[in-house]
């Protein structure tokens, strides 16, 4: 019996089934506003699925939407003028340029014309501040945010190893310029189309907001930008998947439909940096499957989408921004990533790496030391390994546990961890410090250092210096299988510590740190004259600095002795190759002067398991 037969019913009962009555009347009229208001919901969903922003929290400081329409001709001529005014009397943000352009037209680059860019670039240039050429101009502000929200990572400076001859030898070059990369690798023929807001309709009627590049399967798939990688697997409408978030945490890239059975490089996993022009995945057809690993799209595909993150709430939510990619792929176009194939590992790698300034370095303003101070003082504390086998545990391997306490520790306690080239370039430069710095070292480079501490030094947003040793890290970077307790870094694993700012690499010998070779590390033998020790460390120091150099694009500047045996012979030897800093073993806080001298033989305390960073650091205050 429906409700409306029920009514009838209770119609000439008594009052008992009249308040009976009333209540399934309420209980009609709900359900009839329930389904209005579901009806016009999904309604409105299906037609502005990003733009719920009418029913978003005010905020005036949270920008809730961003039409970028700008063209691929105004793009190609904002970024030329970037460039070519580098290091200029006066540089031109490009970013400021379109933000000009964007004011000036309502957003519309239909409109666009060349004299405008011109006539914006030769005002700076005559000495006119931007200030006063967008005065009056209401949303300069808006596009300015807008757009660097869009491009920030984009151009900047950088450096590329750049091959030198047929011996393998490569240079790195400082360059400033185009530092993104084209989702499809160099080699690799793809059509695409302005696609962004078309129709779709698997599992429900939407847009497409995002960029499809046609292009054959198993493609090698590149990392725009550097960031770190956020989502990984299958989803029902992308398929495989890879999400990956800028590190200044606005752009979110999207990358779906990628390969059946292999559709990630070996290498990636959630929480990963990766740099612009790394390969990450594969490009293929899976999708539109609650089950995973099927292909049910027709045609071989790469989507990409960024999404624009200004409110971190609303990342899932129904008001999410993404953008219209299609000028942008056009642009990056010219910047594709080469690739090789590793037929041992079935895997493509860039061919020639590109590292960036740490965006990671953190805001000291608010707690600099004035370098006209006589001396900072600065515990250094040596770490080895991190292991979680108690078995294994020593005076040299603590477990991942206790490094977080220390870490803990050191947030709590307001100190602030710094590198060696943040020490001496206080020491050359007077450039300021922290009010209370520390420096956190590990030496002889084990994989465990990137298993266990990397992680913990990204929670904790601080960084260590990483001393390695040369001949391992050559070795373990052939592996493809890595032990916690022995295994050493490899040169992928620096790279990825050093482009988060999180690391920094120094000199511990490339094959000196033994005590089986006739000397005590890289101590002068008895007997050997002062020629032969000379060159001797330039041979094996020099082979590391060579190394480092090579693959991180990264000039040491610091010694590690190993096992802290020191010749005297050894400090002139080192200045002369150019060392402007030693990491000894002997135990004390170092008193840190404008004396460069101050740098050699630095003390350090060992972080042995019954030695915590509270009872080293209270002890010594």
């Amino acid at each position: 019996m429906n409700i409306l037969k029920q009514i009838k019913s209770f119609k000439k009962r008594s009052k008992k089934h009249k308040r009976r009555r009333r209540r399934i009347l309420l209980k009609l009229f709900f359900l009839c506003g329930l389904c209005v208001i579901s009806s016009f919901a999904l309604f409105y969903v299906n037609a502005f699925p990003v733009s719920f922003s009418a029913l978003a929290p005010k905020n005036s400081d949270t920008i809730k939407w961003v039409d970028f329409d700008v063209t691929y001709a105004a793009l190609k001529d904002a970024m030329v003028s970037d460039i070519e005014s580098y290091k200029q009397d006066t540089h031109i943000s490009w970013i400021d340029a379109l933000s000009y352009l964007g004011a000036k037209y309502g957003g519309n680059f239909k409109n666009y014309k060349e004299k405008d860019l011109i006539n914006f670039c030769d005002r700076l240039k005559n000495g006119e501040s931007l200030e006063s050429i967008t005065n009056g101009m209401k949303y300069f502000s808006y596009y300015q945010r807008a757009y660097g929200a869009v491009l920030n990572g984009f151009l900047g400076e950088y450096k590329l190893q750049v091959p030198t001859g047929e011996d393998g030898s490569v240079i790195w070059q400082e360059k400033y310029g185009l530092k993104a990369f084209s989702p499809i690798a160099k080699g690799y023929w793809y059509t695409d189309s302005d696609d962004f807001g078309v129709g779709r309709s698997y599992g429900y009627s939407r847009k497409h907001f995002g960029h499809d590049l046609m292009v054959s399967t198993g493609a090698p798939v590149i990392a725009i930008e550097s960031g770190t990688v956020e989502v990984m697997g299958w989803n029902q409408y992308g398929g495989w998947r890879i999400g990956i978030r800028s590190f200044d945490k606005t752009r979110y890239y999207y990358y779906a439909h990628l390969r059946k059975d292999h559709p990630y490089n070996n290498q990636l996993y959630v929480g990963k940096a990766v740099t612009a022009g790394d390969v990450i995945g594969y490009s293929g057809r899976t999708g539109y499957s609650i089950k995973e690993n099927v292909n049910n799209i027709d045609t071989p595909h790469l989507h990409v989408g960024m999404q624009l993150i200004f409110d971190e709430a609303e990342k899932d939510s129904p008001n999410q921004i993404w953008i219209d990619l299609y000028a942008i792929t056009r642009l990056l176009s010219a910047n594709r990533s080469e690739v090789y194939k590793d037929e041992v590992k079935k895997e493509y790698y860039r061919s020639y790496l590109l590292t960036e300034p740490n965006y990671y370095q953190q805001e000291r303003a608010a707690s600099l030391t004035m370098a006209s101070e006589e001396s900072v003082p600065v515990p250094i504390i040596m770490y080895h390994g991190l292991i979680k086998d108690r078995k294994l545990q020593t005076q040299y391997f603590i477990s991942p546990e206790k490094f977080k306490q220390d870490l803990e520790y050191i947030k709590k306690n307001g100190y602030t961890t710094i590198v060696m080239n943040d020490l001496i370039d206080y020491v050359e430069n007077g450039t300021p410090l922290p009010a209370k710095p520390i420096i956190l070292t590990f030496d002889d480079g084990y994989y465990n250092n990137y298993l266990y501490g990397y992680p913990l030094l990204k929670e904790y947003g601080m960084k260590a210096v990483f001393s390695i040793i040369g001949r391992y890290t050559d070795q373990y970077s052939l592996e493809t299988t890595f032990h916690a307790p022995y295994s050493h870094l490899t040169w992928n694993q620096i790279n990825e510590m050093i482009v988060t700012g999180h690391a920094e690499i120094q000199n511990h010998t490339y094959n000196m740190h033994s005590n089986k070779n006739g000397r005590d590390g890289s101590k002068q033998k008895p007997g050997e004259s002062v020629e032969t020790y000379t060159i001797t460390l330039n041979e094996d120091l020099g082979k590391l600095q060579n190394r480092i150099y090579e693959m991180t694009g990264w000039t040491p500047n610091t010694f590690t002795y190993p096992f802290g045996y020191i010749s005297n012979s050894s400090f002139d030897i080192l200045k002369e190759m150019r060392f402007k800093a030693t990491l000894s073993c002997a135990e004390g806080v170092n008193q840190i002067t404008r004396d460069p001298e101050c740098l050699y033989l630095l003390k350090r305390y060992l972080r042995s398991p019954n030695q915590s960073v509270e009872k080293i650091l209270s002890n010594n205050k």
